[in-house]
């Protein structure tokens, strides 16, 4: 059994026209998240400016609930947000063996 939490940590900048309406749907992902099998928690945080810069970050229990939220259908509604993105986002899967960026999410959802 693994020891410490996997998860995702997701940090992207959006217009900050754009910050209110994908926040809010990005509240109603995380009731999903946290009603999911082998969810640990969830949070999500902005900085306000010109531009709005937003974390949202899931942990898990283990690597194998974390790779079944990769393939699911909230996962592709969250891809969604992030590719509003005014600029590429910082993507990144802590895992027992270590850190990985977007390929990590790449490779699941070809499963």
């Amino acid at each position: 059994m693994e020891s410490d939490p996997v998860g995702m940590t997701v940090q992207w900048r959006v217009p900050a026209g754009e910050a209110q309406s994908i926040t809010a749907a990005l509240q109603a992902l995380m009731l999903q998240t946290r009603a999911a099998p082998g969810c640990v928690g969830c949070s999500l945080s902005t900085q306000m400016g010109a531009v709005v810069v937003i974390e949202y970050i899931e942990k898990w229990n283990s690597e194998t609930d974390l790779r079944r939220q990769v393939r699911s259908h909230r996962f592709s509604a969250l891809a969604e947000l992030i590719e509003r993105a005014t600029e590429a986002p910082m993507v990144e899967f802590t895992l027992p063996g270590g850190s990985r960026g977007i390929e990590y999410a790449e490779e699941g959802r070809q499963f």
